[in-house]
């Protein structure tokens, strides 16, 4: 339940305009078998979406069975290595890959390749930075957790597994850019699978902390050997070229983006760090526990948005004017909200209510603290209906994000000043989501002022608070439920019951208030028909 993922900076000298590039260059990018340019937007969504959530699924399994083998504290151990990691990756790859859903639009095939190749060098060069980082950490194992044993060997293997997904997450976006989603979301599952098994596997055998993470290292090296198959498949026919404005281009856009995302992941980690660096392992595993990531919030919000951006950055060049480009951008990034909203409401408020139960009966009742946390990060959940930040770079006016970062930075660490003392270890979950309301808020005030929609339109009033009636309409009769004390003895049957309940409560008062319009009803048909995967597209 952590901020939403930074979003690019606008590139001081992007490599050239799209209409610098003229029809020529649309005939040259027809669509190629393998590249799904015929797929609708709303397809295209739910081919990344579907793929993210069989992911996300497995991924929480994995987590689930993993925190159920391993003792708290060795849980501990390896959610706090796992955060470092993530923390390192995000911070040097300096968003170099996400450049891919900005510069395709606007390259040949041939330059795109060149491209390719010109981010895996610089890549491979940051994660050997990246390890000679976690390499001087091995070095002063005592300052994570009173240097439990075994923990300079996860901070080497943390700097290998650097060093081979740097690279690798070249191809994510690159594919989501060249309309191959369904190809992408392939690979996606069977590395996703592979790291399941590296992880499981392990602790089912009694194996140490370190052999989790060394198999991630493998799961990491099946993501790159895979990936790069199928570019080479995809691009075999062309030959590279350079691109455009060559690594001072690509520099210009990803340098600006990378201070931004520093602050961003100040934001996002800084309660993560403060329990890691000040509390036990114990309580770090509760911790983390209670403060992982609700995976709709990145299937399903994050995944719609950054699907559309491109689209959207399209909306804004091509109008004929430039109040005429954001309002046709806005246009279609509601379209995006209003499908979102009706998932994330209600789940809001189901998570809300059922907390308590929740982690005991996922996670066993020695993680029942872990409810708290939860609790206060779920709160956020009915803000985070879509990446905001996405609209700022569709404006080309993103920069913005680096002084509303810079603002939630200082409040974060005022907050967690004031807050820790007063209130232990729940006063970090607690600045964190207070932080991340500032952000939305900030955010959303300056797309309306450059969009120039104002407060009124930047964002679908009306759609959210009708589908937020349905949510706690639904909720009602089971938060009287809940109130009696069941949840007490038997969670587990409390859950069971409740989740079908609740959901059923929640479909029948959105078919009665009219939320669910017909396209949305025919859209999940379509879905569960698997059309959009029968299709030779994608």
């Amino acid at each position: 339940m952590r901020d939403e993922q930074p979003t690019p900076v606008e590139p001081s000298a992007p490599p050239r305009a799209p209409e610098a590039a003229g029809a020529a260059r649309v005939a040259e990018d027809a669509p190629r078998p393998g590249e799904a340019q015929s797929a609708s937007l709303a397809d295209r969504i739910g081919m990344i979406v579907g793929g993210q959530f069989v992911n996300t699924l497995i991924v929480l399994v994995q987590g689930i069975v993993v925190v159920r083998l391993l003792g708290k504290p060795a849980y501990g151990v390896l959610a706090f290595a796992t955060m470092l990691f993530m923390t390192g990756r995000d911070l040097a790859q300096l968003y170099l890959p996400e450049s891919f859903l900005y510069f395709a639009p606007k390259v040949t095939r041939a330059e795109l390749k060149g491209l390719v190749r010109q981010s895996m060098l610089l890549l491979l060069g940051l994660g050997a930075l990246s390890a000679l980082a976690f390499s001087a950490f091995a070095l002063v194992p005592g300052v994570f957790f009173d240097g439990r044993e075994g923990v300079t060997e996860l901070l080497l293997l943390i700097g290998l597994m650097s060093m081979i997904a740097y690279p690798a997450s070249v191809f994510g976006p690159l594919f989501i850019a060249t309309s191959n989603h369904r190809k992408s979301a392939g690979v996606a599952l069977l590395v996703t699978l592979a790291s399941a098994a590296g992880a499981i596997v392990p602790a089912a055998l009694g194996c140490s902390v370190t052999w989790i993470v060394a198999a991630q290292c493998a799961a990491q090296a099946l993501r790159l050997g895979l990936s790069y198959r199928l570019y080479a498949r995809l691009f075999q026919d062309v030959a590279a070229a350079p691109f455009p404005g060559g690594v001072r281009a690509q520099l210009a856009y990803a340098l600006p983006l990378s201070v931004t995302r520093f602050a961003g992941l100040f934001n996002q980690k800084l309660d993560k760090f403060v329990i890691g660096l000040f509390f036990s392992a114990g309580l770090y595993a509760e911790f983390a526990v209670g403060s992982q990531e609700v995976p709709l919030v990145g299937v399903l919000a994050y995944s719609v948005a950054s699907t559309m951006l491109p689209d959207l950055v399209a909306r804004v060049e091509n109008g004929r004017t430039p109040a005429e480009g954001a309002r046709a951008a806005i246009a279609l990034w509601h379209s995006g909200i209003r499908k979102t909203t009706l998932i994330m409401l209600p789940v809001a408020a189901f998570l809300l209510l059922f907390a308590e139960p929740l982690m005991r009966t996922v996670y066993g009742d020695a993680y029942a603290g872990a409810a708290v946390p939860f609790r206060i990060y779920s709160a956020l959940l009915p803000m985070r209906v879509t990446a905001y930040a996405i609209m700022l770079m569709a404006f080309g006016k993103t920069s913005m994000i680096l002084r509303i970062q810079v603002l939630s930075m200082v409040f974060n660490a005022a907050a967690n000043l004031v807050l820790l003392p007063t209130l232990g270890m729940v006063g970090a979950p607690l600045s964190a989501v207070l932080t991340q309301a500032l952000g939305i808020v900030m955010t959303v005030a300056t797309i309306a002022r450059f969009s120039g929609v104002g407060l009124r339109g930047v964002f679908p009033w009306g759609h959210y608070g009708r589908v937020a009636a349905t949510a706690l309409v639904a909720a009602a009769p089971l938060a009287a439920f809940l109130f009696t004390g069941a949840v007490d003895e038997r969670p587990a049957l409390c859950l069971t019951l409740g989740a079908p309940l609740y959901a059923g409560l929640y479909l029948v008062a959105a078919w009665v208030t009219g939320v669910l319009a017909p396209e949305d009803r025919a859209f999940v048909a379509r879905w569960l028909r698997l059309e959009p995967l029968r299709s030779r597209h994608g």
